[in-house]
């Protein structure tokens, strides 16, 4: 996977996606965090980490229930290049914040991470490891905060959102309204080798 080099204007996740599909490239989601740390691209990381230093809107978007804490997590939503992952989760948590150490322990808090990076069976060590390497933050000064169920009945669509916050913490945000707040956004190149290989290997 390829992170391509950002521009410096700042926006919203609804004109960011329109802004990626425009130039017919994949909005870096969640799942591509992921597997920029699976592939220890030290290079796209520490890119990453001059990002947080304001905010990074990635392609990931969250659907709250108004009357519950359950909620649809989409990566690469509206992409016109990929197909966007929708996953269904019960319970979101009300993290406000949470610390990712006490997330991880609750049942309700490591499915919503598993459904955050799609990472199905990732255990609690490898989710707690994978944002370590990611911000270069100990574990306990690495929180997450989703909105009060008060909150999600007036706005359900927020954007996932990453960034280096006070006193040296990183915080990952499931709360921002995504028409509304606003940050840097980066395009990806996912190698399709692979994927050529089998088809040519059929054609044959």
């Amino acid at each position: 996977m390829k992170l391509l080099v950002r521009d410096d204007k700042y926006r919203t996740q609804e004109q960011a996606i329109a802004y990626h599909n425009k130039r017919k490239e994949s909005m870096l989601s969640m799942p591509d965090v992921f597997q920029l740390v699976k592939e220890n691209n030290t290079e796209a990381i520490e890119s990453l980490r001059v990002d947080f230093k304001g905010v990074l809107v990635t392609g990931s978007r969250i659907i709250y229930n108004k009357e519950n804490l359950s909620a649809k997590i989409i990566h690469n939503a509206d992409s016109t290049t990929r197909k966007p992952i929708e996953i269904e989760v019960k319970e979101i948590p009300f993290c406000n914040p949470t610390y990712l150490k006490e997330l991880v322990e609750t049942e309700s808090g490591l499915i919503y991470l598993r459904a955050l990076t799609n990472r199905k069976k990732s255990t609690k060590e490898k989710i707690i490891d994978h944002f370590v390497k990611l911000s270069g933050k100990k574990e306990k000064n690495i929180r997450f905060w989703t909105p009060s169920q008060s909150s999600r009945k007036d706005k359900q669509v927020r954007s996932v959102e990453l960034y280096f916050s006070d006193f040296g913490r990183f915080d990952v945000v499931g709360y921002f309204w995504f028409g509304n707040d606003g940050g840097y956004s980066r395009g990806v190149i996912v190698d399709s080798a692979k994927q050529t290989k089998k088809i040519k290997g059929k054609s044959k």
